[in-house]
């Protein structure tokens, strides 16, 4: 009788147990993935890896992810310092995970900063690029969003990039200020303006030459090594 009892005992401690193991992963639920970040939110973790009086001078934001969200930002700060005058920051799922001397070939202009805290969301961005894709039935499973100020006197404009299984399939440019589009032009004539404006031409030409110096950047990032502006 006595080793019966016990039995029973142990079999409902065992119960309880499952039974509060049970209720402890339905009240605590699954784990939830990073969320991805706003450029604000990118910008808000960067700012930390430079000095004070330089966290509002930004040179240019440049984001990948996917057609729904952005995950990864460069950020390149403005910063004498260096030679190029450009202090690249990589901030991956919300933490910073490298700081270094943007050497895209080119010397930032301290003229052409910009606070991005102005920018609250590049999402009306991705949206404006979303809906154009749309209309001209451009199918599309990533993006890469590039903000940057070409010249004093040209539009201040997003660059989106529409990608496919890694292929580009264009860019489309929407205006930072009101998230209108702007043009668009395809992966083969990157350099040439969709519209015969020629303002809109000239706006695709400076796109060519400063947007240069990001991707080879980017490059040396990944790669090592550097032919993008060869």
């Amino acid at each position: 009788m006595k080793s019966t009892s016990l039995f029973g005992a142990a079999l409902g401690a065992l119960g309880f147990m499952l039974m509060a193991g049970r209720a402890s992963a339905q009240s605590s639920g699954p784990i939830p993935a990073p969320a991805a970040s706003t450029v604000n939110d990118a910008f808000q973790i960067a700012r930390a890896a430079v000095k004070p009086e330089l966290q509002t001078k930004v040179v240019s934001v440049y984001g990948t992810g996917t057609a729904a969200a952005i995950d990864k930002w460069y950020i390149i700060f403005y910063d004498p310092a260096v030679p190029s005058h450009g202090r690249a920051v990589l901030v991956d799922h919300q933490k910073i995970a490298k700081t270094y001397p943007a050497n895209g070939g080119v010397t930032y202009a301290k003229d052409l900063t910009f606070d991005p805290a102005h920018i609250s969301s590049e999402q009306p961005a991705l949206s404006a690029a979303q809906g154009y894709a749309a209309k001209h039935k451009i199918t599309y499973d990533a993006v890469h969003a590039l903000l940057k100020q070409t010249a004093l006197n040209k539009p201040f404009r997003w660059r989106v990039e529409l990608l496919r299984d890694g292929r580009s399939r264009g860019f489309v440019y929407v205006n930072a200020l009101d998230d209108s589009v702007a043009l668009y032009t395809r992966p083969s004539a990157a350099k040439k303006a969709a519209s015969s404006s020629s303002s809109d031409t000239g706006f695709a030409d400076d796109v060519k030459n400063t947007f240069l110096g990001i991707g080879a950047d980017l490059e040396e990032f990944f790669t090592g090594d550097r032919t993008v502006d060869q």
